[in-house]
């Protein structure tokens, strides 16, 4: 699969991930609803929920970058950029049971989720720079 195959597919799979999300908010707001689902954080759901849209429109972006610019294809840029698609929502869904991953400290749990957290938001800064750097060589 090449890098722009990649991205589109890995996009979409994320927008069925945050379309299955955004629905399973929904149910605790119904009458029939409220007793379902244990008591959970939706502020912090909504945020992943709209971290995965926004992540999948960004590779949606860089796989147009990589069509009309095929310089910038590169299956390594792809790569870092699903890999922060995915993860980079994390610290949300812990945030929404209870796990603090903004914050580098605490116990093992916390520490191994903010370091994921962190390493996703390098991973979409040094995709997006190395993406510039192929556009302008």
């Amino acid at each position: 699969m090449n890098a722009v195959s990649f991205l589109a597919v890995n996009a979409g799979f994320q927008m069925v991930v945050s379309s299955l999300l955004g629905f399973f908010m929904l149910v605790p707001m119904q009458p029939w609803g409220k007793g379902m689902v244990p008591k959970i954080n939706t502020k912090a759901l909504l945020a992943a929920h709209l971290d995965w849209l926004m992540l999948g429109f960004m590779q949606w972006g860089a796989a147009f970058m990589m069509t009309t610019w095929p310089r910038t294809a590169s299956i390594a840029v792809a790569g870092l950029l699903v890999f922060g698609g995915w993860t980079n929502p994390t610290p949300y869904i812990l945030r929404g049971v209870g796990l603090n991953a903004f914050v580098l400290n605490g116990s093992w749990r916390q520490r191994l989720a903010a370091t994921i957290a962190g390493a996703s938001s390098v991973a979409l800064l040094v995709a997006w720079i190395w993406l510039l750097v192929l556009f302008f060589r």
